[in-house]
């Protein structure tokens, strides 16, 4: 940004030309006018704080209005570039509803100096914005229809074969969208805030689906994907608490999944929130492991019972010394800090048995069987236990 010193009587752009700047009144008076059948109509006068010359760098058409300086005046110039980066940064419905507002305005004020008294009617594309808000009323019915629902995907020991626990996965069933994964509509509801409901019937109904896959010991654990809000949600323990009590659930038999990039803004928090969840006897795991920058420092930091190791480091061990040599040392650590470990993104049985030579009991992935609906896991593993 740059200032730009203009003297009374002089002009600062005319009507018609190219907008290419907006500018902030830091002292001064502007008056800002149209002509119409060779008559001068002033359309406001303009003073320290206010800024013009913004419609036409909006909505990218030429002036609407000419200015001229009336008193000595500094202005602060705004290019064009700078307030379209502004406007790409912002949320897509504010800036959306910002070109349609200067449009709008534009139509109202030819229709005035044109003396027009009728009312256009104003139609115009969904942009992405109000496809967005279009979007997010979709997630908030589906929430209440009851289409979000958890997938679940086995997680076995390496060397048995058996199902030892779950990790449930948000999916939207939707009739008139079909089947979307948690990228289709997850980081949506993370900017509405619609995601706290989401976490919490998730919850809910994998409680209840751990409930159901029985009472034993050894019957299996259920993993619930949660959102960073949850660590700072003083509500949540005694949220979960009464889910717990309703399912007549162990609580060890749950285990809370978050990644170290939701956890980073708010240690304090996140500190104080696991020593409270641990409390109450839940098991709480860190996933994605390998796929930040902070991993160690947070495994020194925050209390985890259980760390999953992503994909990306998961894949090729088998044909790299230094891979299964960064899996072992994350292995030893774990052993030292009590941390149990499970491998992610398993695909084929070279890189099971490869990861259970290195000493990996528990593992998941397509190899073993794909996320598929509750009923239809369920219904798997009892057949596999009778």
């Amino acid at each position: 940004m740059l200032s730009r010193d203009v003297v009374a009587g002089n002009l600062i752009f005319s009507e018609g030309d190219r907008a290419d700047a907006a500018y902030l009144i830091e002292r001064g008076v502007v008056e800002i006018a149209v002509s119409r059948d060779g008559h001068r109509q002033v359309l406001a006068l303009l003073g320290s704080g206010e800024i013009f010359g913004e419609m036409g760098v909006i909505d990218n058409l030429p002036r609407s209005a000419t200015a001229t300086a009336v008193e000595d005046c500094r202005l602060v110039e705004v290019s064009g570039e700078q307030i379209q980066q502004v406007i790409a940064r912002s949320d897509p419905f504010f800036a959306e509803l910002m070109r349609k507002l200067v449009g709008r305005l534009r139509d109202t004020q030819n229709a005035l100096l044109q003396g027009r008294e009728t009312v256009g009617l104003h139609v115009s594309d969904f942009g992405p914005g109000y496809a967005e808000l279009v979007r997010e009323r979709d997630i908030a019915e589906a929430i209440i229809g009851g289409e979000i629902e958890p997938y679940l995907q086995p997680i076995v020991d390496l060397g048995e074969g058996v199902i030892l626990g779950y990790e449930s996965l948000a999916r939207w069933r939707s009739d008139r969208l079909g089947l979307m994964r948690p990228v289709d509509f997850l980081p949506l509801a993370r900017r509405t805030g619609l995601i706290r409901r989401i976490d919490l019937t998730m919850a809910d109904r994998a409680m209840a689906i751990c409930a159901r896959l029985g009472s034993r010991e050894d019957s299996p654990f259920v993993c619930i994907n949660v959102s960073a809000w949850l660590f700072q949600d003083y509500s949540l323990v005694d949220a979960l608490r009464r889910m717990l009590d309703q399912h007549r659930l162990a609580p060890a038999r749950i285990c809370l999944e978050v990644t170290e990039t939701m956890l980073i803004d708010d240690l304090d928090a996140a500190e104080r929130t696991m020593d409270e969840l641990h409390d109450l006897g839940l098991r709480i795991a860190l996933d994605d492991f390998g796929t930040g920058l902070s991993s160690l420092g947070i495994l020194h930091r925050l209390p985890f019972d259980m760390l999953k190791v992503d994909g990306s480091m998961v894949q090729g061990c088998q044909t790299s010394a230094r891979q299964r040599g960064m899996l072992k040392g994350i292995l030893d650590l774990c052993g030292r800090l009590d941390i149990e470990v499970i491998a992610e993104g398993i695909e084929d049985a070279g890189t099971a048995r490869a990861l259970l030579d290195l000493g990996f009991v528990m593992g998941q992935g397509l190899h073993f069987a794909p996320p598929v609906q509750a009923e239809q896991a369920m219904a798997s593993w009892r057949e596999g236990v009778t």
